[in-house]
């Protein structure tokens, strides 16, 4: 008479994480792509205004009557720039210190939380004309949250002192 095999018992998602010592928690993985995300979304805000800024200046004349159109529709070019190329920038800063942290380094998490408070203040200060500002900015808040919570925190090593 042979005995009957015992069915598999699920690992628990601390066992799950030893048993794939390289592979990040897939917390930090989802930080990684909330990141991302904010970037993609603050550069379709900021190309989304490139592409109305005419109109906006228009608005901003029929709402204030005591404005020049030629100075609001200057502003809005200049604005549009910044808010484009902002975004880009911070979009490959997201990408490339992502991904050294996604390989478990612990100075790459940092430069990323500056970076990411920079990009707040910078989506919501310029990027704020639209919703998609504001959205970046929160994504861009919640991505960097992830790398901190316990199960991130285990997957980068202490530093020696």
């Amino acid at each position: 008479m042979t005995v009957p095999e015992e069915p598999p018992v699920m690992p628990t998602a601390d066992a799950a994480e030893d048993a794939a010592p390289g592979r990040a928690p897939g917390v930090v993985r989802a930080g990684f792509w909330v990141l991302l995300a904010a970037g993609v979304v603050g550069i379709i805000g900021g190309s989304l205004f490139f592409a109305l800024r005419e109109e906006w200046a228009r608005d901003q004349v029929k709402r204030m009557p005591d404005l020049n159109l030629a100075d609001q529709t200057q502003a809005a070019i200049g604005l549009s720039w910044w808010l484009v190329l902002g975004a880009a920038m911070f979009l490959s800063f997201f990408l490339l210190l992502g991904y050294q942290a996604l390989r478990g380094v612990r100075k790459a998490r940092t430069l990323l939380l500056v970076i990411a408070v920079f990009a707040s203040i910078f989506e919501y200060a310029l990027g704020r004309v639209t919703i998609y500002g504001q959205l970046s900015s929160l994504l861009t808040l919640v991505g960097i949250g992830l790398f901190y919570v316990r199960g991130a925190r285990r997957f980068y090593p202490s530093p020696d002192r």
